[in-house]
Protein backbone atom coordinates (compact mmCIF):
# COMPACT_ATOMS: atom_id res chain seq x y z
CA UNK A 1 0.00 0.00 0.00
CA UNK A 2 1.44 3.74 -0.75
CA UNK A 3 2.53 5.98 2.07
CA UNK A 4 -0.55 8.30 0.49
CA UNK A 5 -3.13 5.82 0.88
CA UNK A 6 -1.95 4.91 4.51
CA UNK A 7 -2.33 8.27 5.10
CA UNK A 8 -5.80 9.13 3.93
CA UNK A 9 -6.66 5.58 5.86
CA UNK A 10 -5.16 7.44 8.79
CA UNK A 11 -7.24 10.29 8.15
CA UNK A 12 -10.21 8.56 8.25
CA UNK A 13 -10.09 7.38 11.02
CA UNK A 14 -9.09 10.62 13.31
CA UNK A 15 -11.59 12.44 11.26
CA UNK A 16 -14.63 9.98 12.24
CA UNK A 17 -13.33 9.68 16.04
CA UNK A 18 -13.25 13.44 15.71
CA UNK A 19 -16.81 13.83 14.64
CA UNK A 20 -15.90 15.58 11.45
CA UNK A 21 -17.89 14.35 8.53
CA UNK A 22 -16.44 16.71 6.48
CA UNK A 23 -12.38 15.48 6.81
CA UNK A 24 -13.94 11.94 6.89
CA UNK A 25 -15.68 12.45 3.37
CA UNK A 26 -12.53 14.13 1.76
CA UNK A 27 -10.33 11.65 3.37
CA UNK A 28 -12.62 8.58 1.83
CA UNK A 29 -12.97 10.16 -1.04
CA UNK A 30 -9.27 11.05 -1.62
CA UNK A 31 -9.12 7.41 -0.97
CA UNK A 32 -11.06 6.25 -3.33
CA UNK A 33 -9.52 8.02 -6.22
CA UNK A 34 -6.09 6.74 -5.32
CA UNK A 35 -7.02 2.80 -5.47
CA UNK A 36 -9.32 3.76 -8.46
CA UNK A 37 -6.65 2.34 -10.82
CA UNK A 38 -5.14 -0.64 -9.06
CA UNK A 39 -7.92 -1.76 -7.25
CA UNK A 40 -11.29 -0.43 -8.98
CA UNK A 41 -13.73 -2.51 -6.96
CA UNK A 42 -12.58 -1.39 -3.69
CA UNK A 43 -12.94 2.47 -5.14
CA UNK A 44 -16.42 1.77 -6.03
CA UNK A 45 -17.35 0.45 -3.02
CA UNK A 46 -15.58 3.74 -1.13
CA UNK A 47 -17.50 5.76 -3.27
CA UNK A 48 -20.86 4.18 -3.05
CA UNK A 49 -20.47 4.23 0.72
CA UNK A 50 -19.76 7.94 0.43
CA UNK A 51 -22.54 8.62 -1.69
CA UNK A 52 -25.38 6.29 0.42
CA UNK A 53 -24.42 8.19 3.86
CA UNK A 54 -24.52 11.58 2.12
CA UNK A 55 -27.58 10.62 0.84
CA UNK A 56 -29.27 8.90 4.32
CA UNK A 57 -27.40 9.44 6.92
CA UNK A 58 -28.13 9.13 10.08
CA UNK A 59 -31.02 9.91 11.69
CA UNK A 60 -31.44 12.08 14.24
CA UNK A 61 -35.19 12.04 14.82
CA UNK A 62 -35.48 12.84 18.71
CA UNK A 63 -36.08 9.64 20.52
CA UNK A 64 -34.42 7.16 18.05
CA UNK A 65 -30.88 8.82 17.66
CA UNK A 66 -28.12 9.84 20.05
CA UNK A 67 -27.74 13.47 19.36
CA UNK A 68 -29.68 15.18 21.63
CA UNK A 69 -30.73 18.93 19.68
CA UNK A 70 -28.67 21.72 20.87
CA UNK A 71 -30.11 23.88 23.37
CA UNK A 72 -28.73 27.08 24.79
CA UNK A 73 -26.78 26.61 28.09
CA UNK A 74 -28.00 29.48 29.77
CA UNK A 75 -31.86 28.93 29.00
CA UNK A 76 -31.87 25.34 28.70
CA UNK A 77 -34.25 26.00 25.34
CA UNK A 78 -33.76 24.44 22.30
CA UNK A 79 -32.05 26.35 19.50
CA UNK A 80 -33.79 24.91 15.96
CA UNK A 81 -37.08 23.81 15.61
CA UNK A 82 -36.98 20.01 13.81
CA UNK A 83 -39.62 18.35 11.52
CA UNK A 84 -38.91 14.99 9.81
CA UNK A 85 -39.51 15.04 6.33
CA UNK A 86 -43.21 14.74 4.59
CA UNK A 87 -43.82 15.22 1.10
CA UNK A 88 -47.31 15.34 1.38
CA UNK A 89 -47.32 18.17 3.85
CA UNK A 90 -44.36 19.79 2.60
CA UNK A 91 -45.58 20.67 -1.14
CA UNK A 92 -43.63 22.25 -4.04
CA UNK A 93 -44.81 26.07 -4.54
CA UNK A 94 -45.91 26.85 -7.25
CA UNK A 95 -42.93 28.19 -9.38
CA UNK A 96 -42.08 29.29 -12.86
CA UNK A 97 -40.92 26.96 -15.92
CA UNK A 98 -37.36 28.35 -15.04
CA UNK A 99 -36.99 27.80 -11.42
CA UNK A 100 -39.14 24.59 -11.23
CA UNK A 101 -36.32 22.94 -13.80
CA UNK A 102 -33.59 24.42 -11.37
CA UNK A 103 -34.80 23.18 -8.42
CA UNK A 104 -35.83 19.24 -10.23
CA UNK A 105 -32.02 19.68 -11.70
CA UNK A 106 -30.59 19.78 -8.20
CA UNK A 107 -32.81 17.09 -6.78
CA UNK A 108 -31.77 14.92 -9.33
CA UNK A 109 -27.87 16.45 -8.79
CA UNK A 110 -28.39 15.13 -5.26
CA UNK A 111 -29.75 11.45 -5.88
CA UNK A 112 -26.71 10.95 -8.29
CA UNK A 113 -24.20 11.88 -5.79
CA UNK A 114 -21.74 8.42 -6.35
CA UNK A 115 -21.66 9.95 -10.16
CA UNK A 116 -19.95 13.24 -9.32
CA UNK A 117 -17.77 11.93 -6.55
CA UNK A 118 -16.35 9.49 -9.28
CA UNK A 119 -15.46 12.22 -11.58
CA UNK A 120 -14.04 14.26 -8.96
CA UNK A 121 -17.00 17.20 -9.18
CA UNK A 122 -17.71 18.73 -6.15
CA UNK A 123 -21.79 18.74 -5.28
CA UNK A 124 -23.85 21.68 -4.16
CA UNK A 125 -24.23 22.06 -0.64
CA UNK A 126 -25.61 24.88 0.32
CA UNK A 127 -28.50 27.37 -1.63
CA UNK A 128 -29.68 30.94 -0.96
CA UNK A 129 -33.00 31.52 -1.67
CA UNK A 130 -33.90 35.07 -1.82
CA UNK A 131 -36.83 37.31 -2.71
CA UNK A 132 -39.77 39.18 -1.73
CA UNK A 133 -41.73 37.99 1.32
CA UNK A 134 -44.42 35.53 0.91
CA UNK A 135 -42.92 34.17 -2.69
CA UNK A 136 -42.98 30.45 -1.13
CA UNK A 137 -38.89 30.55 0.09
CA UNK A 138 -39.44 28.93 3.48
CA UNK A 139 -42.15 26.55 1.62
CA UNK A 140 -39.25 25.57 -1.01
CA UNK A 141 -36.70 24.70 1.86
CA UNK A 142 -39.11 22.36 3.53
CA UNK A 143 -39.80 20.77 0.22
CA UNK A 144 -36.84 20.19 -0.90
CA UNK A 145 -35.65 18.13 2.75
CA UNK A 146 -38.74 16.07 2.16
CA UNK A 147 -37.83 15.39 -0.92
CA UNK A 148 -34.63 14.35 -0.26
CA UNK A 149 -35.83 12.36 2.75
CA UNK A 150 -33.65 14.25 5.16
CA UNK A 151 -35.00 15.79 8.66
CA UNK A 152 -35.13 19.79 8.59
CA UNK A 153 -33.62 21.91 11.58
CA UNK A 154 -34.46 25.78 11.57
CA UNK A 155 -32.66 27.99 12.97
CA UNK A 156 -34.48 29.63 15.71
CA UNK A 157 -33.55 33.38 16.02
CA UNK A 158 -35.24 33.93 19.35
CA UNK A 159 -33.40 31.49 21.45
CA UNK A 160 -29.88 32.14 19.59
CA UNK A 161 -29.50 35.63 19.81
CA UNK A 162 -28.03 37.17 23.27
CA UNK A 163 -27.37 40.12 24.80
CA UNK A 164 -24.18 38.96 26.26
CA UNK A 165 -21.18 39.53 24.09
CA UNK A 166 -19.99 36.74 22.23
CA UNK A 167 -23.05 34.46 23.10
CA UNK A 168 -24.89 34.64 19.74
CA UNK A 169 -21.97 33.68 17.90
CA UNK A 170 -20.90 30.97 20.11
CA UNK A 171 -24.39 29.55 19.86
CA UNK A 172 -24.68 29.86 16.01
CA UNK A 173 -21.51 27.69 15.62
CA UNK A 174 -22.90 25.06 17.99
CA UNK A 175 -26.14 24.91 15.54
CA UNK A 176 -23.60 24.87 12.24
CA UNK A 177 -21.63 22.36 14.38
CA UNK A 178 -24.73 19.85 15.10
CA UNK A 179 -26.11 19.68 11.56
CA UNK A 180 -22.54 19.20 10.40
CA UNK A 181 -22.43 16.08 12.35
CA UNK A 182 -26.09 14.98 11.70
CA UNK A 183 -27.24 14.38 8.15
CA UNK A 184 -29.95 16.77 7.88
CA UNK A 185 -30.77 20.44 5.65
CA UNK A 186 -30.34 23.21 8.03
CA UNK A 187 -32.80 26.17 7.37
CA UNK A 188 -31.49 29.79 8.59
CA UNK A 189 -34.65 31.97 7.57
CA UNK A 190 -34.37 35.45 7.38
CA UNK A 191 -30.48 35.17 7.15
CA UNK A 192 -30.17 38.87 6.73
CA UNK A 193 -30.76 39.22 10.34
CA UNK A 194 -27.68 37.65 11.24
CA UNK A 195 -25.07 37.92 8.50
CA UNK A 196 -25.48 41.92 7.93
CA UNK A 197 -22.96 43.94 6.30
CA UNK A 198 -20.22 44.36 8.75
CA UNK A 199 -19.95 48.16 7.76
CA UNK A 200 -22.53 48.94 10.14
CA UNK A 201 -21.72 51.22 12.83
CA UNK A 202 -24.47 51.01 14.75
CA UNK A 203 -23.62 47.67 16.35
CA UNK A 204 -21.23 46.73 19.29
CA UNK A 205 -19.15 44.30 17.12
CA UNK A 206 -21.10 41.21 17.77
CA UNK A 207 -23.00 41.49 14.02
CA UNK A 208 -19.18 41.22 12.79
CA UNK A 209 -18.34 38.30 15.09
CA UNK A 210 -21.40 36.24 13.77
CA UNK A 211 -20.40 37.17 10.01
CA UNK A 212 -16.65 35.90 10.80
CA UNK A 213 -18.48 32.83 12.62
CA UNK A 214 -20.25 32.51 9.47
CA UNK A 215 -17.85 32.59 6.93
CA UNK A 216 -15.65 30.45 9.08
CA UNK A 217 -18.04 27.77 9.79
CA UNK A 218 -19.89 27.26 6.32
CA UNK A 219 -16.87 27.20 4.39
CA UNK A 220 -16.15 23.01 4.64
CA UNK A 221 -19.86 21.41 3.90
CA UNK A 222 -20.46 17.77 4.11
CA UNK A 223 -22.55 16.87 1.25
CA UNK A 224 -24.38 14.68 3.70
CA UNK A 225 -26.22 17.44 5.16
CA UNK A 226 -27.34 20.84 3.43
CA UNK A 227 -27.66 24.57 4.28
CA UNK A 228 -30.53 26.95 3.25
CA UNK A 229 -30.78 30.01 3.92
CA UNK A 230 -33.78 32.66 2.69
CA UNK A 231 -33.71 36.60 2.73
CA UNK A 232 -36.09 39.05 1.89
CA UNK A 233 -33.77 41.57 2.00
CA UNK A 234 -30.04 40.27 0.21
CA UNK A 235 -28.82 44.03 -0.12
CA UNK A 236 -28.36 43.49 3.78
CA UNK A 237 -25.89 40.68 3.39
CA UNK A 238 -22.12 41.02 3.90
CA UNK A 239 -20.64 40.53 0.31
CA UNK A 240 -18.32 37.79 1.83
CA UNK A 241 -20.99 35.62 2.53
CA UNK A 242 -22.41 35.65 -0.89
CA UNK A 243 -19.47 33.29 -2.28
CA UNK A 244 -20.57 30.71 0.53
CA UNK A 245 -23.13 29.74 -1.26
CA UNK A 246 -22.93 27.12 -4.46
CA UNK A 247 -26.52 28.25 -5.73
CA UNK A 248 -28.40 31.65 -5.29
CA UNK A 249 -32.39 31.16 -6.29
CA UNK A 250 -34.16 34.04 -6.71
CA UNK A 251 -37.91 33.74 -6.50
CA UNK A 252 -39.98 36.46 -7.64
CA UNK A 253 -43.45 37.23 -7.68
CA UNK A 254 -45.73 34.68 -9.36
CA UNK A 255 -46.58 35.82 -12.60
CA UNK A 256 -50.31 35.35 -13.92
CA UNK A 257 -49.96 31.30 -15.10
CA UNK A 258 -48.59 31.03 -11.51
CA UNK A 259 -51.21 33.28 -9.63
CA UNK A 260 -53.83 31.14 -11.58
CA UNK A 261 -52.35 27.58 -10.47
CA UNK A 262 -52.42 29.03 -7.15
CA UNK A 263 -56.08 30.16 -6.87
CA UNK A 264 -56.87 26.58 -8.50
CA UNK A 265 -55.09 24.95 -6.42
CA UNK A 266 -56.73 26.73 -3.24
CA UNK A 267 -60.30 26.91 -4.46
CA UNK A 268 -60.61 23.26 -6.59
CA UNK A 269 -62.68 21.38 -4.05
CA UNK A 270 -64.46 24.53 -2.90
CA UNK A 271 -65.89 25.32 -6.87
CA UNK A 272 -66.38 21.65 -7.62
CA UNK A 273 -68.40 21.67 -4.75
CA UNK A 274 -70.79 24.11 -6.38
CA UNK A 275 -72.07 25.38 -9.72
CA UNK A 276 -69.13 27.95 -10.12
CA UNK A 277 -66.85 26.99 -12.88
CA UNK A 278 -63.26 27.99 -12.51
CA UNK A 279 -62.99 30.57 -16.07
CA UNK A 280 -64.40 32.74 -12.84
CA UNK A 281 -60.62 32.89 -11.09
CA UNK A 282 -58.92 34.16 -14.31
CA UNK A 283 -60.14 38.03 -14.00
CA UNK A 284 -59.69 37.58 -10.45
CA UNK A 285 -55.82 36.05 -11.37
CA UNK A 286 -55.50 39.29 -13.35
CA UNK A 287 -56.38 41.43 -10.35
CA UNK A 288 -53.87 39.50 -8.43
CA UNK A 289 -50.92 41.03 -9.89
CA UNK A 290 -48.17 42.35 -7.65
CA UNK A 291 -49.46 40.30 -4.96
CA UNK A 292 -46.93 37.20 -3.38
CA UNK A 293 -47.96 33.70 -2.88
CA UNK A 294 -49.00 34.03 0.49
CA UNK A 295 -51.63 36.64 -0.15
CA UNK A 296 -52.77 34.79 -2.97
CA UNK A 297 -53.20 31.68 -0.68
CA UNK A 298 -54.86 33.60 2.35
CA UNK A 299 -57.77 34.81 -0.10
CA UNK A 300 -58.23 31.28 -1.01
CA UNK A 301 -59.10 30.57 2.63
CA UNK A 302 -60.72 33.68 3.25
CA UNK A 303 -63.56 32.78 0.45
CA UNK A 304 -63.79 29.30 1.97
CA UNK A 305 -64.70 30.33 5.34
CA UNK A 306 -67.07 33.53 4.53
CA UNK A 307 -68.70 31.01 2.92
CA UNK A 308 -69.34 28.45 5.05
CA UNK A 309 -70.18 30.72 7.82
CA UNK A 310 -72.31 32.96 5.67
CA UNK A 311 -74.03 30.26 3.30
CA UNK A 312 -74.27 32.43 0.08
CA UNK A 313 -73.67 31.88 -3.10
CA UNK A 314 -70.09 30.99 -3.89
CA UNK A 315 -69.65 33.76 -6.47
CA UNK A 316 -71.00 36.45 -3.72
CA UNK A 317 -67.81 35.03 -1.67
CA UNK A 318 -65.22 35.02 -4.28
CA UNK A 319 -65.71 38.25 -5.01
CA UNK A 320 -66.29 39.64 -1.79
CA UNK A 321 -63.26 38.80 -0.55
CA UNK A 322 -61.22 40.26 -2.96
CA UNK A 323 -59.67 43.28 -1.46
CA UNK A 324 -59.60 47.16 -2.65
CA UNK A 325 -62.26 45.95 -5.75
CA UNK A 326 -64.59 49.11 -4.96
CA UNK A 327 -62.29 51.39 -7.60
CA UNK A 328 -62.16 48.94 -10.21
CA UNK A 329 -65.13 49.12 -12.78
CA UNK A 330 -63.04 47.57 -15.10
CA UNK A 331 -62.77 44.72 -13.29
CA UNK A 332 -66.48 44.46 -11.97
CA UNK A 333 -67.62 45.02 -15.37
CA UNK A 334 -65.58 41.92 -16.48
CA UNK A 335 -66.44 39.89 -13.41
CA UNK A 336 -70.41 40.36 -14.22
CA UNK A 337 -69.60 39.14 -17.82
CA UNK A 338 -67.92 35.75 -16.59
CA UNK A 339 -70.32 35.08 -13.65
CA UNK A 340 -72.85 35.34 -15.75
CA UNK A 341 -72.16 33.36 -18.26
CA UNK A 342 -71.51 30.52 -16.17
CA UNK A 343 -74.41 30.96 -13.90
CA UNK A 344 -76.95 32.01 -16.53
CA UNK A 345 -80.99 32.43 -15.61
CA UNK A 346 -80.04 31.63 -12.03
CA UNK A 347 -77.94 34.70 -11.37
CA UNK A 348 -79.82 38.15 -12.12
CA UNK A 349 -78.68 41.31 -13.03
CA UNK A 350 -80.34 43.08 -9.96
CA UNK A 351 -78.02 40.17 -8.21
CA UNK A 352 -74.82 40.96 -9.84
CA UNK A 353 -75.49 44.60 -8.92
CA UNK A 354 -75.75 44.15 -5.43
CA UNK A 355 -72.63 41.95 -5.37
CA UNK A 356 -70.56 44.09 -7.26
CA UNK A 357 -71.76 47.36 -6.28
CA UNK A 358 -72.51 47.99 -9.97
CA UNK A 359 -75.78 49.50 -10.81
CA UNK A 360 -77.75 47.39 -12.65
CA UNK A 361 -78.33 49.70 -15.61
CA UNK A 362 -73.90 49.49 -15.63
CA UNK A 363 -74.03 45.44 -14.86
CA UNK A 364 -76.43 45.86 -18.26
CA UNK A 365 -74.21 47.74 -20.42
CA UNK A 366 -71.20 44.95 -19.78
CA UNK A 367 -73.89 42.22 -20.91
CA UNK A 368 -75.03 44.20 -24.11
CA UNK A 369 -71.01 45.02 -24.76
CA UNK A 370 -69.61 41.55 -24.41
CA UNK A 371 -72.33 40.05 -26.45
CA UNK A 372 -71.77 42.95 -29.10
CA UNK A 373 -68.00 42.28 -28.91
CA UNK A 374 -68.48 38.31 -29.96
Amino acid sequence: MKKTETKFILDIIHAGFAGEPKKTELAALSLARSLKKDYPEISTSIFNAVSQFSLTGNSTIRGLGNSPLPVDNESQLDMVLFSAPNLEQNCLPVLNKEIFEHISNFLEERSKLDVLFKMNVIPTTSLLLIGPPGTGKTMLAKHIASALDKNLIVLDLSSIISSMMGKTGANIKKVIQYAKQNACVLLFDEFDSIAKKREDNNDLGEIKRVVNILLMELEDWPTSSLFIATSNHPELLDKAIWRRFDEVITLPLPEYNQRLEILENGLDEFLVSSETSSAILKPIAKIFEGKNASDISKYTNRVKRRNLLKDEKPIISLFKEIPNIENDKKFRGEFCVIAKDILGDKLTVRELAEITGLSPTGVQHHLTRSKYEQ
